[in-house]
Parts: C-alpha cells; structure tokens; sequence
C-alpha cells in the first residue's frame, strides 16, 4: 500500500485506533508476568523469591515501555519507589546476615497487616493524587486575597465643618487623667534569709520535705530563692538531698558536716 493511500473501515472490523490512556507497564520475565505493584506484592509476602527476579530485565522492559509511551511523572515516580523497594530487598536477600532471633507466634500476621497497611496508605495517596491532578485543570491553585481596590467606590458626601469644630470643643473640655500611684517595689528577699528559714524548718528532727516550705511561700520570687538556698547548703555539704522518684518528693537532712556562718 502505497503512502497517502487510504485506509478501508469495515463496519464489523474492530477499531484499530488507541482509545483512552496507555496501557500499565507490563513485566515479562520467565518466573512472573504482570503489573509491577503486583510482582512487589509477591515478593514482599515471600509468595516469589526475588533472587529469582532479574531487575535489570525489568528496568530494560520499563525504557522500552517509555519509548513507545509517553509518561506522567506521577507514574515515573511510582516506577521509581516500586524500583528502589525491589533493590532494597534483592540486596538484603543477597548479602550476608547473622541468623537472627526465632520470631514470636504470630510475627507472619503482623508482617502481612503492616503490609495491607502500606499497601491501603499507598492506594489513598494515589488516589488524591489522581483527583487533585484533575482539580488542577478546573480550579486555579492559588486563590488570591481581596483587595481594597477590589471593593466598589463609595460616593463621600460633604461633612460640615461646624461638625469638626464641635468635636474639638468637646475634646478640650475632657480632664486630664490622674497620673498612676508610684509602683510598689516589692521586698527583696536574700539567699541568707531562705538559709535561716531552712534551718529553723529542720529543727530538731534534722529532715523535711522541700516541697512542704515552698507550698508556703507567698511569690515565686521566694520559692526560687528557697530552692538556691537548699541547693547552697547541699553545696556546703551541711544537707544532703533525696528524690527517688522523678518529679517526687525532694528529702532534705542534715549531713552532719560542721555549719558554717551564713555568707
């Protein structure tokens, strides 16, 4: 047939024309044929061995496909994940390993749970990828905000200026306001001072609970302070303190050590 020549239709002649998208990437090799998600399912649920699984057949097969099929990038990165997870497991499968620990009853149902988990995670994902790759072509992607020149021109009407006048006599009959009372500085309270208040709660028993002298405490200006002082008397090695708990109670006692003149 000569070009330029047309080319007869027969009514009952199926339609030699592409109709809708490009086949899915077919694997061929001689111990699996398939989809390609479907060979990582095998062979991650240990139904194929993937030594068995030549991967560079696989690749091969994959840039003959893009040649003669155009591609999104959408199906080139899943090609490309699908790809990495078989080159993961073929170089586990391949190296050497140390035999590991028995596996408890029941560790093959976990294994296939994470995996139908993965598999539904992917299957959403790929799902809103699909429809948010539709929406891109329908709505814009960005929604800009409004402006104030977006907004419809209102006409001003003309204000009298005995209006403005009146504002401002009444401004200058409001009063001044009353200066504020001078702050109050609170009492300082001293490291020495939280000292003597620590030793006097010790008494005669020689131990208390810290916690009991700062529930007391007026401010959280004397409770830090109460802490420095307890942390300087443990330093002076006159106390020695106790926390067997996290968060528990901090148990002060006398060391015994000769006390030494507060600073």
């Amino acid at each position: 047939m000569s070009p330029g020549t047309p080319i007869p239709i027969e009514p009952d002649a199926p339609d030699a024309f592409p109709v809708g998208p490009p086949p899915e990437f077919q694997v061929e090799l001689p111990v699996f044929e398939g989809p390609l998600p479907l060979l990582l399912h095998l062979i991650e649920s240990a139904e194929l061995d993937i030594r068995t699984v030549s991967l560079a057949s696989v690749a091969d097969g994959y840039v003959q496909y893009l040649a003669s099929h155009p591609v999104d990038s959408a199906n080139l990165a899943q090609f490309v994940a699908i790809a990495a997870q078989l080159i993961l497991l073929k170089s586990r499968s391949l190296l050497p390993s140390e035999a590991g620990p028995e596996l408890p009853p029941g560790a093959e149902d976990v294994d296939e749970e994470e995996l139908r988990r993965r598999l539904l995670v992917y299957r959403a994902i790929r799902d809103a990828a699909r429809d948010l790759a539709a929406r891109d072509d329908v709505e814009p992607m960005w929604h800009r905000e409004p402006r104030a020149t977006d907004l419809p021109e209102a006409p001003l009407a003309s204000l009298d200026p005995a209006l403005l006048t009146a504002a401002l006599s009444r401004l200058a009959q409001v009063a001044e306001p009353e200066a504020p009372p001078p702050e109050i500085v609170p009492r300082e309270i001293t490291v020495g001072q939280q000292i003597r208040v620590l030793r006097e709660a010790l008494g005669e028993t020689g131990r208390l609970v810290l916690q009991s002298i700062l529930a007391i405490s007026s401010s959280r200006t004397e409770r830090v302070v109460t802490l420095l002082a307890a942390l300087e008397l443990v330093r002076r090695r006159e106390l020695r303190a106790e926390q067997k708990t996290l968060f528990g109670p901090i148990v002060l006692e006398v060391a015994g050590a000769q006390v030494r003149p507060d600073r």
